[in-house]
Order: C-alpha cells, then structure tokens, then sequence
C-alpha cells in the first residue's frame, strides 16, 4: 500500500508537514551528515520518538511516509 491510501492527508497539514522536514533538513546539516532521504528518515524517527501532540505525530507520520515514497520513486539501487 502507498501512503496516500492510508494516511488521512489534509491540505491544511502542508505547512506543518513542510516545517517538520525544513527543520529535519537543518538539522542533520548541522550535525555533519549528508543531506539525502535516508539520513532525514532517520532523523525523523528519532523526533517521533520524543512525546508529541496529536497533531504533530500525524504531520510526522506524514512527512515521514511523503520521504519513504520519495525514496522509493527515485532511490537508486
């Protein structure tokens, strides 16, 4: 399954969404690491695991599953 057919996906969660993976994006910079899907996935996983609103786990869940399907289309292996 994709994760446009489980996810309860809102236009309003955009910003949200868009400000959780901006923020994933400058950290792992600041940490050294190359920036590329998988270290954000990773990185995100590790936030998940803090306590969070409900809101903020669905936007987390969501940003989450847009990087893995990104990582899917157009992951080289």
């Amino acid at each position: 399954m994709k994760s446009s057919e489980t996810l309860a996906w809102y236009p309003s969660q955009l910003p949200t969404v868009k400000l959780i993976l901006g923020t994933a994006v400058i950290a792992v910079g600041k940490q050294g690491r190359p920036i590329n899907t998988r270290t954000l996935i990773e990185y995100l996983y590790v936030v998940q695991a803090k306590k969070m609103k409900l809101n903020d786990r669905i936007a987390m869940q969501t940003a989450i599953a847009v990087l893995e399907d990104n990582q899917v289309t157009h992951g080289h292996v």
